[in-house]
């Protein structure tokens, strides 16, 4: 690629477009962002109209073109974006809304359909812990009354790769989603799509993450970049996230977490391992031949928006700043408080619960707040330590590596430092999973990005053995349910 030449990495997230202009030598020479509402008029509902992200994606692509330094061209457009997230389309278009993966409906429901037993046989399968929060159930939870208008089951990501090229593909990463990917064959599982009652005819085809094919007259339209563009299939917002932040270096040493509206906590590794306890997902990662051991926290960057909205109301941003500095002044502990950070009806983790609930304890007539704030800063650190105390295997991690929301916030860091033990090294990225989707096409050097992209370093501090302490507290205090062993593959 010339110098004048780009990438566009566009993230279909849970609450916004990212699109990020990648030039050939890793530069970010333009970004956008564009939001979109979650419709959530009933307990558990989370639902987005496709068209508020097709309208979101053109809105994005005309702000970063007009921005584009000596306007440079556009080589290709590579794709990530929120699993598990059901699309379904009819002949022509959706033929209902979205359905989230912050959608808990069919929780309670999958739970009357799947014991432990086959829990553990589809974990084997999959490397999925099956919830109501992947596609297969999803589809017959919401649609299966209705299924004969559905042509088409697609997660997010592939919707917007149909829209800009018009073929039904999806790649390992997004298809793990599906709850329907058999990690040993390679393959949808013809057992499982059987028992969910998915038609085979209604899944799309299996390809590699780099997998691309031409934009097409309507994807032209909307992103304004020139028809026969390729667009590259692209892998999970997770992984992508993961891959933006060091490639495939140091995987077996660090580990990775993502924080945004949920928290993703991932270490890979060069063969699929899976946990005899069942307490996070294997998922293939955007190289072939990797994997990730991947927990998410379903309610961390939300819970963050849920705290400040209930003490401040509607603050304007230098009232929130205040406020949360004033939390990050409070002294470890929060003055006796522990706050479990369920808020999303149920956890995942490396708990698995559908039953956790957010809990508060230690609650006085002295405390603020802001002290609320702090015992939700620090319980999720709790749960991301938690996390990585069961992804340590044989070899123990020497370093944390961070980006997305929280990259930005030194003050948080140093508390992630100090409760999980560890250095952090933190990537202020702007969309990490969006830079990730243009690395992955392989058009950018990415020997120069890694290169050009340095991180903030915090080590630990004499306040981690205080917080050895009050983390024993919080374990004990909120130990979740583990499952019993099971054979490993």
């Amino acid at each position: 690629m010339e110098t004048s030449s780009c990438v566009l990495g566009i993230d279909l997230g849970t609450s916004a477009l990212k699109l990020v202009a990648l030039a050939c030598d890793g530069r970010v020479i333009a970004s956008a962002r564009e939001s979109y509402p979650t419709i959530s008029t009933s307990e558990g509902q989370a639902e987005q109209d496709c068209e508020h992200w097709l309208q979101a994606l053109s809105v994005a692509s005309t702000k970063v073109r007009s921005r584009l330094r000596q306007k440079a061209r556009v080589e290709a457009v590579a794709l990530t974006g929120q699993i598990p997230t059901l699309v379904v389309l009819g002949r022509h278009k959706a033929i209902a809304n979205a359905i989230t993966w912050q959608d808990s409906r069919a929780d309670r429901w999958v739970t009357t359909r799947v014991d432990h037993h086959l829990r553990r046989d589809i974990y084997l399968k999959t490397g999925m812990l099956i919830d109501g929060r992947y596609l297969a159930p999803m589809f017959q939870f919401h649609h299966g009354a209705k299924r004969r208008g559905a042509s088409l089951i697609l997660s997010a990501k592939d919707f917007l790769f149909h829209a800009l090229t018009g073929l039904a593909v999806t790649d390992p990463s997004t298809a793990s989603g599906y709850g329907l990917y058999n990690l040993r064959t390679k393959e949808w599982d013809p057992g499982l799509s059987k028992f969910w009652d998915v038609p085979a005819e209604n899944l799309p085809s299996l390809e590699s993450s780099s997998f691309r094919a031409p934009l097409s007259m309507r994807g032209s339209k909307l992103l304004g970049c020139a028809s026969g563009t390729p667009v590259v299939l692209g892998c999970a917002d997770s992984v992508a996230g993961v891959y933006a932040l060091n490639g495939t270096s140091d995987f077996a040493r660090t580990a990775a977490v993502l924080t945004g509206t949920s928290t993703v906590i991932m270490k890979c590794d060069s063969q699929p391992r899976w946990d005899p306890r069942c307490r996070y997902l294997l998922t293939p990662f955007a190289v072939d031949g990797w994997y990730g051991c991947e927990a998410d926290l379903l309610a961390t960057g939300s819970a963050r928006e849920w705290v400040a909205r209930v003490f401040l109301g509607r603050a304007n941003k230098k009232t929130l700043r205040t406020w949360w500095q004033s939390a990050y002044e409070i002294a470890p502990g929060a003055n006796g408080l522990l706050f479990a950070p369920y808020l999303a009806g149920g956890e995942q983790g490396v708990l698995w619960n559908p039953n956790l609930r957010g809990t508060l304890t230690g609650l006085t007539l002295a405390h603020n707040g802001a002290s609320v704030a702090r015992a939700l800063i620090e319980g999720t650190c709790f749960e991301i330590r938690r996390c990585l105390e069961v992804f340590g295997g044989e070899a123990p991690l020497s370093y944390l590596r961070v980006a997305g929301c929280v990259a930005g916030i030194p003050e948080e860091l140093q508390l992630l430092a100090d409760i999980t033990g560890r250095p952090v090294h933190a990537f202020a990225l702007g969309s990490a999973s969006a830079i990730g989707a243009a690395l992955v096409s392989d058009m950018i050097d990415s020997a120069k990005y890694f290169e050009k992209t340095k991180a903030i370093v915090l080590s630990p501090t004499e306040q981690s053995q205080s917080y050895n302490e009050i983390y024993a507290r919080y374990i004990a205090q909120f130990t979740g349910t583990e499952a019993p062993p099971l054979s490993t593959p």
